[in-house]
């Protein structure tokens, strides 16, 4: 795939984005939300020195497929148990070499997949936890250990610090020390819902929980995080999983956590060059010099393939993916909205779908409509929304 069409369908927009927010008289951010913007900000450096991130045998996750189990050796894995005996699972390792073979394929998107390694029948998976008490005693309390089995990369979960800010910021009162000492929310990963505005700060709750911690389009907006470089990366993706992997996307997951790789945080060449005048470079604590300058990003990843169906390139096929869209949580923005934030991320989604969509298809005659007509649908769908609320409030 061509790089130069590749950079033009991420844009790199958080400088940009953020400029921009100061010129239309956005409050600057200060203090925890600064830190906690910088945190969540995609592919930004920060020290890797959250040994909190280790986890072996132990749940940290469960969906309608399964129930996901920790088990870091040698890398980190995430071992998924099915919950039922139909071939969901399954479905979840097929489709999910599919999307991520087409992923690596078209190289234009810097959203991650994980790796998946292996899958085993009931039988296979049994004698397999046999081999590993510790995780089969995890398994044990949770589902039926005689089903099947799914190994992948395990998605790192945000840093500490992160998760401390998040707890902070957004945590009922009532309820802040137990979040902050709840062991299961060490396993944070962040869904980012460019599609809903109903985020709420604090509240009367009486449980908080920062597995798939639900952040908002106006949570994101008050964090000035790059919504429109969010949005742009699910419409790439989408057009991906439609137009080259054939798929409805249905009942996909978008994340915010760690970058699986660590990589060095001493200057390159090229940025040592544009140093103008003598500055420090070195580490800001010993924990840098113990760790060799290691340090993470924060990523967008995407997941769980388990219902995912192929699709026909037709019309019958687009009305599908237009279907599986809508039913899907709000991670896609919405056409039609009011405020300034939403048509940005719209926009930005609609652009970038559009145009990877139809580098995919090359200008392909008879298909070179159909992205098209999933957009069309999707505001059709939005439009008949709002109809059935304004009904309903009459």
């Amino acid at each position: 795939m061509d790089q130069t069409l590749a950079f033009g369908l991420e844009p790199s927009l958080s400088r940009s984005f953020a400029r921009q927010s100061q010129e239309k008289g956005f409050v600057t951010l200060t203090g925890n939300d600064l830190e906690l913007h910088q945190m969540l900000s995609l592919h930004t450096p920060r020290r890797s020195t959250d040994e909190s991130q280790k986890r072996s045998n132990c749940k940290i996750g469960a969906g309608a497929c399964g129930a996901i189990f920790a088990q870091d050796e040698e890398k980190p894995l995430a071992a998924k148990l099915a919950k039922t005996t139909d071939d969901q699972l399954w479905n979840d390792y097929k489709m999910h070499n599919h999307i991520k073979a087409h992923f690596d394929n078209c190289g234009f998107t810097r959203v991650r997949i994980p790796s998946v390694y292996w899958f085993a029948p009931p039988q296979e998976a049994y004698s397999y936890l046999c081999q590993s008490p510790q995780l089969a005693e995890a398994v044990s309390k949770v589902c039926n250990p005689r089903t099947s089995l799914l190994v992948s990369e395990r998605i790192l979960p945000l840093p500490e610090r992160a998760r401390t800010l998040l707890i902070e910021k957004y945590c009922p009162p009532q309820v802040k020390e137990d979040a902050l000492s709840d062991n299961a929310n060490r396993d944070c990963l962040v869904r980012p819902y460019l599609g809903s505005m109903q985020g709420k700060t604090g509240g009367q709750g009486r449980f908080f929980s920062l597995r798939n911690f639900k952040l908002h389009l106006n949570q994101m907006a008050d964090l000035q995080l790059d919504v429109k470089a969010m949005a742009s990366k699910m419409g790439v993706s989408m057009a991906i999983m439609h137009w080259a992997a054939r798929t409805d996307a249905r009942d996909v997951e978008f994340v915010l956590g760690s970058s699986a790789e660590e990589t060095s945080a001493r200057l390159t060449s090229e940025e040592v060059a544009r140093l103008q005048q003598p500055v420090f470079t070195g580490p800001v604590t010993s924990d840098d010099r113990q760790g060799f300058f290691h340090q993470r990003t924060t990523e967008m990843w995407l997941l769980d393939f388990n219902q995912v169906q192929s699709i026909a390139m037709d019309e019958e096929g687009v009305a599908k993916a237009v279907e599986a869209a809508r039913i899907n949580d709000p991670y896609f923005p919405r056409p039609l909205g009011e405020s300034t934030v939403e048509k940005q991320v719209w926009d930005a989604f609609e652009k970038s779908y559009t145009t990877a969509a139809d580098a995919i298809l090359g200008g392909n005659a008879s298909r070179g409509h159909l992205p098209g007509l999933f957009i069309r649908g999707l505001v059709e769908a939005e439009e008949q929304r709002k109809m059935r609320a304004q009904r309903a409030l009459e």
